[in-house]
């Protein structure tokens, strides 16, 4: 029985981000509103004695960028690492792409590089030697996304960047990848990679594996074409990917509505009567959105 992989390369580049009088009011304070004080003109203390997370200053909302780690970066980088492809032109800088920045040296307050997904730039998509100023998300492991604020004097062109976008895997039919391939560039564009696959050994050996994609899409043409001897051990194991937490989406377009049954008819889920019941993108549009949503909901919650 042979796995039918298609991991096609990524070629395309897209055509292209105080108070009153009288009684005091509470103040307003930009940023992590757990950070806030809790008396007006009260100073924000961080990182003193006893506690151990790093330093967390703020300019207009933004993090400081003396402020990060070397360490933070590294941790960063290491939790989205198995999600990522490169980016299909090397240096591509753009809105939802993730990228790894080298930094110039301000003393030895900053760390080398930087990490994290691109929130907005200007100009609004390019090659990084472009670039001239941008905001960057900066995941941290106990809560939402800190900002970062980059301009050109900030990086460094002495060594190279890299960029990346998300990496979806798509269990699909033939004649269902042929409806992702024509919208590809679209994919790209947003930041997200297809990752096609067409045979289904790959799935069953998802436990041995340490790490695998966050994002699934399945066809119900292609879930219907698997042998009926390993059938039980493939839904058993999509149901596994969704107790995990993994996002999956059933791909099921109004030409299956009569010929194939849907991902949740094969895996028992029932909205209202089962824990768990997939989203059906219709087609190729619906499932970009719904993709981006999924990993935004992900991204700026927190890394837990």
């Amino acid at each position: 029985m042979a796995l039918e992989t298609s991991f096609r390369r990524l070629t395309f580049l897209p055509g292209f981000v105080q108070t009153g009088n009288g009684e005091p009011r509470k103040a307003h304070w930009l940023g992590d509103k757990r950070k806030q004080s809790t008396t007006p003109g009260q100073d924000q203390k961080q990182g003193g004695p006893g506690d151990p997370s790093p330093k967390r200053t703020e300019r207009r909302g933004y993090r400081d960028l003396a402020s990060i780690t070397l360490g933070e970066v590294q941790d960063a980088y290491l939790h989205f690492e198995s999600q990522l492809v490169p980016s299909p032109a090397e240096g591509w800088i753009a809105r939802n792409y993730f990228c790894q920045l080298p930094l110039k040296r301000a003393g030895h307050d900053r760390p080398p590089l930087v990490f994290g997904r691109v929130k907005t730039v200007f100009p609004s998509d390019g090659h990084v030697q472009n670039v001239e100023e941008m905001e960057l998300f900066f995941p941290r492991p106990d809560g939402p996304p800190d900002v970062l604020h980059l301009i050109d004097d900030d990086l460094s062109r002495q060594r190279p960047a890299q960029t990346y976008c998300v990496g979806v895997k798509l269990h699909l039919s033939e004649e269902e990848m042929a409806d992702f391939r024509a919208s590809e560039n679209i994919f790209i564009e947003k930041g997200f990679a297809p990752l096609y696959e067409n045979g289904y050994l790959d799935l069953l050996n998802l436990n041995d594996q340490l790490s695998l994609p966050w994002l699934h899409v399945i066809g119900s043409q292609w879930c219907a074409a698997i042998p009926d001897s390993v059938q039980p051990e493939v839904r058993e194991q999509l149901r596994n990917l969704v107790r995990r937490g993994q996002v999956m989406l059933n791909y099921h377009p109004r030409r299956h509505a009569l010929i194939y049954v849907s991902l949740n008819e094969e895996l028992d889920f029932s909205y209202g009567f089962s824990e768990h019941y997939l989203v059906a993108p219709q087609n190729t549009d619906q499932t970009l959105r719904k993709l981006e949503e999924s990993f935004d909901e992900i991204f700026l919650g927190d890394m837990g």
